[in-house]
């Protein structure tokens, strides 16, 4: 079990495109707000926007970092993004690697 477990979390962003999520991701990791970023391309997307239902090819990227950061984290990704509206969404991290989360915190602080 990971002590002070809820000070971790994920931070869930799609992108329209792999230069763009990792453009976003590099620029987060070297500011040092989040520990790492996981780009995955292949993602189909489908949403209504503007009363018209969208199917679009997205990327997905998966960002660990801690709880302290995350309005820091949200504000950058909406400065950096291509999309009007960014899907960002913060998921808690209950349990784990310990050590990874050491590292995590290591990163970020």
């Amino acid at each position: 079990m990971i002590e002070n477990q809820s000070e971790f979390v994920t931070v869930y962003m799609m992108a329209e495109s792999e230069d763009v999520a990792v453009h976003i991701s590099t620029s987060l990791v070297k500011e040092r707000l989040v520990a790492c970023a996981n780009v995955n391309a292949g993602t189909r997307s489908i949403y209504e926007w503007d009363g018209i239902i969208q199917l679009e090819n997205e990327v997905t990227v998966f960002m660990k970092t801690m709880r302290k950061h995350v309005d820091a984290v949200v504000a950058r990704i909406k400065e950096l993004h291509s999309y009007d509206v960014p899907c960002v969404t913060v998921a808690p991290i209950i349990d784990g690697n310990a050590d990874y989360m050491k590292w995590i915190s290591q990163q970020v602080d």
